[in-house]
This record gives C-alpha cells, structure tokens and sequence, in this order.
C-alpha cells in the first residue's frame, strides 16, 4: 500500500516543483491538487480521507477518475491558518479565533479531532 503512495507521491511532488519555479506557489501548503487516478488508486488513496493532504503536504486534494495519471497543482484562494499553515476555506469561520482554521479552532479551544 505505502509503495504505491510514495511513488504517487514522487509524482506529485515533481509537478509542484514545476509550478514553484512559475512562482504560482512557494510552499507545497500553498497548493490544492486534482489527482487523475485509476480505479485502483483512487480507492487507496481514499481510504486515507481527510489524511490525504498531510500526505502530500498539501492544504487540499480532490481525487477524479481518469485512464491516464495525471496531477493539477493549482494556488490555493484561501486564507492561511495561522497555526497550522493550511489554506482552508474555514480560516477565520469562529469570530473569535479569525486566524485560525476550524480543525486548529476545535483542538485548541474545543473537543478538538477524532483520529
């Protein structure tokens, strides 16, 4: 399982290295990708859900079916949160924390996530 995802990894790894020397982005957290996968691959790296963007250190990854591997890295248009460094469209959603994000918000102020 963990070989495939590190040489999707690698994959992904070189197209935001692309685009960072566009300067589109700086860090890899600044990016949102769109995986193209395989039947195959698609369920593997869905069955790591919400973990998928840790992965790829990444703040969001969408995964579409397609024949042929392919990897979109586009800018993210979200805020940064402050704490954890994600572009989450959630940044500043809990008027009392605005710099933070809603996960950053519920682990320091709330019942924080379930893992």
């Amino acid at each position: 399982k963990w070989a495939r995802i590190h040489e999707i990894r690698d994959e992904v790894n070189k197209a935001i290295e692309a685009v960072r020397t566009t300067g589109a982005v700086g860090a890899s957290l600044q990016a949102e990708l769109v995986l193209q996968v395989n039947e195959q691959d698609e369920a593997l790296l869905a069955s790591l859900g919400e973990d998928l963007r840790f992965v790829f250190i990444t703040s969001a990854v969408k995964l579409v079916s397609a024949a042929q591997f392919g990897v979109v890295v586009t800018p993210s248009a979200h805020a940064k949160c402050e704490r954890c460094w994600h572009y989450r469209a959630d940044v500043g959603s809990v008027a009392a924390h605005p710099t933070l994000c809603g996960r950053c918000d519920s682990n320091l102020h709330g019942a924080g996530e379930a893992r």
